[in-house]
């Protein structure tokens, strides 16, 4: 088929064109008519804003029934005196035959003159002196809709008579009843419809790809936004964007199968319709493609795949010098290679800003950032100082998703580094940008870096043990945003916090099933919880088995994100279970214990630090050495790290062991001093235990009143004693301990 048959079909004359032409003319006679002197100025401020907004709905939406469009009309009540104007007007055309068509036709070109001299000197039926710019949303339609009729043969104007008789007839006859019965949603795209022309279904899915990036929420479902498509499709077949569309549609469900046949079609239905032009645009979507299926296969996992599709797209770009799509493909391919990654990165910097791509340049200064920060040798002021860079191009751009993603880098940083309120600070900030006094939420963003920012407010909530709130955050998550591959965060984040919770209730059953399920989304993330896991049910040999697999395997891992974080904490677990598996002999663990400690302090890891030093006090004490475990505990970057910036949790897991620490000291002192610390050191005790009952770690809410027990019982307070041994009975007769080593083996 020719591509002028292809372009006749897609402007073909509808009957619903034709009621939208003459609701246009008759807004047109209310501006020219006696009626609009007779209201204020604000009533006609107020007419044009309802009638500029129901123009631009039924000019760029698909075609409507003539229920759907009269039901348009009347639920504006300030056009009431127009609709009855175009109810007349229909009306005549359907009564008086094709001749009043054609003079329909005839005064719609004369609204399109540019000489109100001529139209005021002779008025012919229903001739105003209102004028439509040519250039204008209005002008637009009615000179392509004039043009068209133009070229009508009389038996097709006869056939669009009788299409409109027909159109006309089915209003006529079952409108009231389906009004009546049927709620109609006009913002929507409309559903029923098959006739699309390319300009409405380019528009459709333009607004679709934005709600897709901006606010997902609002955009259409998957299955309803592919049914949508398969409509355009019928009446676009080789409309390249819809099947765009379609393939980030599949993305949204994971189906490879229907977006890699999306995307072939993408690139296989372009028309190329100049043949002159032909070999350079094939080229040019042979290396798009090529670049589009190797971040396809890269989405689903096939590594090796999308290197290959992604070093063939290179190829091409370089044949073709086509520098915008090289460094597109060369930024992709420092994500899918582990070969000379800063290298690559630091010339797509170059490149880009000398091709003054800001957007490539600001996005390829995170890469570097986000890069170094796996890098011990690169000090956290230079991470901090790129990222400054990119927010400069950010904001003189006004990159909103890149400015969102850049303030979600810092606070996942600061997280890393062990600062959890200044994560908890930059992660507020993101939310912050979403807040509009004025009521306006078109500048709004509800992308990554939103999603991103939301989990990692849930998260500090899970530190403070606010679950509910933990609950409500990720609720909203997953209403904001339903669809892969965003959903795959706040699922993460769901099953960290059902772990974390099910572990300090010891439901093991329940703990295990959410690490096995962060396997699946982060296998070491998951070997890590699924280690932990085990060692607190004293399963030692099982616990090391999945921390040894960790530290065999997590260096051949080629596409790592966090540097040694992970392989870091795989250590101090291994050092943890090490004391737990071989108590009392604990001096194995304390050379392991420095080990990290050395590797913890080079890339300047904080709260890892003082996690280490809070095992080296625990070591240390097990081995009888009290004062030099008092000494680290007073390590200013031990208790003081850990009190501004941990949990409840490790806040009081770190005030036990200083109690403990300051008992077992004791022993120097005189009897009065030591009965003045010990009923200190229980007094603290009640805030390390009111710590734990937040978090709802009923074992070591046990373990704490133990000890208050043993310390009273020491300066023979037997009545608080009691009182403490009553309420640990009542606690164990409600929730069984099911690990009595916690408060000996255990931090």
């Amino acid at each position: 088929m020719s591509g002028s048959r292809k372009k006749s079909q897609q402007e073909m004359i509808t009957p619903y064109k034709l009621s939208v032409a003459i609701l246009l003319r008759s807004y047109c006679q209310y501006k020219d008519s006696d009626e609009k002197g007779m209201v204020t100025d604000f009533e006609n401020v107020k007419y044009k804003k309802s009638f500029c907004l129901l123009a631009l709905r039924v000019l760029q939406g698909p075609d409507l029934k003539l229920a759907e469009l009269k039901q348009l009309l009347v639920s504006r009540p300030e056009l009431e005196s127009m609709s009855q104007n175009f109810n007349e007007t229909l009306q005549e055309v359907y009564s008086s035959g094709v001749g009043f068509l054609l003079d329909i036709v005839d005064n719609l070109k004369q609204l399109m003159s540019y000489n109100n001299q001529n139209l005021n000197e002779s008025k012919p039926m229903s001739v105003t002196s209102i004028t439509v710019s040519k250039n204008s949303v209005v002008g637009y339609f009615l000179r392509r809709f004039i043009m068209y009729f133009e070229k009508l043969t009389f038996s097709e104007v006869a056939g669009l008579y009788r299409s409109f008789q027909r159109y006309f007839s089915e209003w006529k006859d079952d409108c009231i009843s389906k009004i009546d019965n049927t709620e109609v949603k006009y913002q929507e795209w409309y559903a029923n419809e098959t006739v699309w022309s390319r300009r409405q279904a380019e528009l459709f899915l333009a607004t679709q790809a934005t709600l897709l990036q901006n606010n997902e929420e609002k955009a259409l479902s998957p299955e309803e936004l592919q049914n949508k498509i398969s409509s355009i499709l019928k009446s676009n077949p080789e409309l390249a964007e819809a099947h765009f569309m379609s393939f980030l549609n599949y993305l949204r469900v994971e189906e490879f199968c229907g977006a890699i046949q999306s995307l072939t079609h993408c690139f296989d239905r372009r028309p190329n319709l100049d043949v002159k032009c032909y070999s350079v645009e094939k080229s040019k979507e042979h290396r798009y493609a090529a670049l589009n299926l190797a971040i396809l296969l890269h989405h689903f996992g096939h590594t090796k795949e999308a290197l290959a599709s992604l070093r063939e797209s290179i190829k091409t770009a370089h044949e073709a010098n086509d520098n915008l799509c090289l460094q597109h493909a060369l930024s992709w391919l420092y994500r899918l290679s582990n070969v000379n990654k800063d290298n690559l990165i630091v010339q797509c910097i170059i490149k880009t800003f000398e091709l003054n791509m800001s957007y490539t340049t600001s996005l390829a200064l995170q890469n570097f950032a986000h890069y170094a920060s796996a890098k011990v040798s690169v000090q956290p002021s230079v991470i901090f100082e790129t990222f400054t860079k990119s927010d400069m191009l950010n904001c003189q751009n006004n990159y909103k998703d890149l400015i969102f993603n850049n303030n979600v880098m810092k606070a996942s940083l600061w997280q890393l580094y062990g600062k959890t309120e200044m994560c908890s600070l930059w992660s507020q900030m993101v939310l912050y940008l979403n807040i509009d006094t004025s009521g306006r939420t078109h500048g709004s963003h509800y992308g990554e870096g939103y999603l991103h920012a939301v989990c990692n407010t849930a998260l500090v909530m899970l530190l403070q043990g606010e679950y509910n709130l933990v609950n409500a955050i990720l609720n909203y998550a997953s209403r904001k945003f339903p669809n892969e591959p965003h959903s795959r965060v706040w699922t993460i984040v769901e099953n960290f916090s059902i772990y974390t919770r099910a572990l300090y209730n010891e439901k093991w059953l329940e703990a295990e099933s959410a690490a096995r399920k962060l396997v699946v989304f982060d296998k070491w993330e998951g070997y890590l919880k699924l280690a932990e896991l085990y060692f607190y049910k004293q399963e030692y040999e099982e616990a090391a088995k999945y921390v040894n697999l960790i530290l065999k395997l997590y260096d051949h891992d080629e596409h790592l994100n966090d540097g040694k974080f992970c392989f870091l904490r795989a250590k101090i677990l291994s050092a943890e279970i090490q004391f737990a598996a071989s108590y009392p002999d604990c001096s194995k663990t304390t050379l392991s214990l420095m080990n990290c400690l050395t590797e913890a302090e080079k890339p300047e890891l904080a709260y890892q630090v003082s996690i280490i030093y809070l095992n080296l006090a625990k070591s240390l004490l097990a081995m009888g050495q009290t004062t030099q475990a008092m000494d680290t505990m007073k390590n200013p970057k031990c208790m003081l790290e850990v009190f501004a910036n941990g949990g409840c949790y490790d806040k009081a897991r770190a005030g036990l062991l200083y109690v403990k620490c300051l008992v077992a000291d004791s022993d120097k002192l005189d009897v009065q001093s030591r009965r003045t610390l010990i009923l200190d050191c229980i007094g603290t005790l009640d805030e390390v235990k009111t710590g734990f009952e937040k978090v709802e770690a009923f074992s070591r809410v046990k373990d704490v009143l133990y000890l208050q027990a043993q310390l009273y019982n020491a300066i023979d307070m037997k009545t608080e004693r009691n009182n403490c041994s009553l309420q640990y009975r009542l606690l164990d007769e409600e929730r069984r301990t099911k690990n009595y080593q916690t408060l000996i083996k255990y931090l």
